[in-house]
C-alpha cells in the first residue's frame, strides 16, 4: 500500500524526503498523514465504490466555497498536484488527493455548554449550505431518501438477500424492527419533496469535527454531502446528541438551542423529524449492508446502529410533545 501513496505523493512534491503515519479515522477510505518540508498534510485513497469523479468533485467545489465564506470553521482544502490538479485517478480508476491538516482534538458532548456549541455549528454549517449555488443540472450527491441507492452494492436484492442469510448474529426482533421501519417510511403520507432542499453534510457527528481551545474549529469528512431535506442534517445531529446524551432532555434543550441561534424552519419541517429519523437511520443500515458486500467486516457498526435507531426511536416517540414545543420556541 506503501507503494500506492508514493506514487501519490510524487504527482504533488518533488521532493521524496518524507514520512507517513497511520491515523485513527478513516473506516470509509485508505487515510494517512504525510509529513514533509515541516508541513503536514492528509493523503486519501478514496472508496472505489462510493468516491466518483462527479463526488469529488462536488467535494472540491463546497470545501472551496465553505473556505470563501466567513466561518468560525475551518474545512481540509484540497492541495493541488504539481500539474494543478484537484486530485488524481490512479491507474486502476481509484481517486486519491492531498489536503491540508487541520490541528484539533474530536469535542466532547460532555456538557450543556458544549451541546449547545455542537448545535451553534450544526446551524451555522447548514446555513451556509444554504447559500451554496448548485445548478439544475449539477450532480447533486446522493439524498439519504434515496435508500436503495446510499451504496452501489446495497440495492433491494441485495438487501433482501443479506437478510434472508445474515452473516452474524441478528435477533428476530431487530429484523422485524428493520421492516417495520421500511414499511412506514413507504407507507408514510408525508410528502418528502414539499420540504426545503440543500445540500446537506450528512455526517455532522462530533467524530467528524475538531476542536480546540473548548471551540468548534474544523468540520471533516463530506463523504456522504448530498442534495436532500434541509432538515436532515438538523435531524441527524439531534439524533447523535440523543445518543451521545442518553436522552438527557438537558443535553438535547442545549443542542436545539444552539442550534436556532444559527438557523431557523418551518412548523411544517417539525412535523418531519420521525420520518426523517427513520430515514436516516435506514439509509445508515443500507450503507453498512453495502460495505458488507465489498468485504468490509460490519458487525459492530450495523448492531450498535440498529440498537441505536430502535432506542432513539422509542425515546422520540415517547418525548415528540417536548420536542415538539423545543422547536417551536428556539427554531421559528
Amino acid at each position: 500500500m506503501n507503494i500506492r501513496f508514493d506514487e501519490i505523493i510524487f504527482h504533488y512534491f518533488e521532493d521524496t524526503e518524507y514520512t507517513l503515519e497511520a491515523v485513527p479515522f478513516g473506516l470509509t477510505n485508505t487515510t494517512k498523514i504525510l509529513e514533509i518540508h515541516g508541513q503536514r498534510f492528509i493523503v486519501r485513497i478514496y472508496n472505489r465504490h462510493l468516491k466518483t469523479i462527479d463526488g469529488i468533485e462536488l467535494e472540491c467545489e463546497v470545501t472551496a466555497f465553505l473556505e470563501s465564506t466567513p466561518s468560525s470553521f475551518q474545512v481540509p482544502r484540497f492541495h493541488r498536484t504539481i500539474d494543478g490538479q484537484n486530485y488524481l485517478i490512479l491507474e486502476d480508476g481509484t481517486l486519491a488527493a492531498i489536503t491540508t491538516f487541520l490541528e484539533g482534538t474530536v469535542p466532547q458532548l460532555s456538557s450543556v455548554d458544549k451541546s449547545k456549541k455542537f448545535g451553534q455549528l450544526v446551524g451555522e454549517f447548514s446555513t451556509r449550505m444554504q447559500g451554496f449555488p448548485i445548478g439544475k443540472q449539477a450532480y447533486r450527491g446522493v439524498s439519504f431518501t434515496k435508500m436503495y441507492e446510499i451504496h452501489p452494492l446495497a440495492t433491494r436484492q441485495s438487501i433482501k438477500s443479506f437478510y434472508e442469510n445474515l452473516p452474524f448474529a441478528l435477533s428476530v426482533s431487530k429484523v422485524a424492527f428493520y421492516q417495520r421501519m421500511i414499511t412506514e417510511i413507504e407507507s408514510s403520507e408525508l410528502h418528502l419533496e414539499m420540504l426545503p432542499q440543500q445540500l446537506v453534510h450528512h455526517d455532522l457527528l462530533i467524530y467528524n469535527l475538531l476542536t480546540q481551545n473548548e471551540e468548534i474549529t474544523g468540520v471533516l469528512d463530506f463523504d456522504f454531502m448530498g442534495m436532500d431535506a434541509a432538515f436532515m442534517e438538523f435531524t441527524i445531529s439531534f439524533n447523535h446528541v440523543v445518543q451521545e446524551s442518553q436522552g438527557s432532555m438537558e443535553m438535547i434543550g442545549s443542542f436545539i438551542q444552539g442550534y436556532g441561534r444559527e438557523r431557523k424552519h418551518s412548523l411544517l419541517e417539525f412535523v418531519y423529524l420521525p420520518l426523517l429519523t427513520k430515514i436516516y437511520y435506514i439509509a445508515v443500515l443500507h450503507f453498512y449492508i453495502g460495505q458488507h458486500y465489498a468485504g468490509a467486516t460490519i458487525e459492530h457498526n450495523f448492531t450498535f446502529m440498529i440498537e441505536q435507531f430502535e432506542r432513539n426511536m422509542n425515546w422520540l416517540e415517547k418525548h415528540n410533545l417536548r420536542i415538539q414545543e423545543l422547536l417551536n420556541i428556539y427554531l421559528v
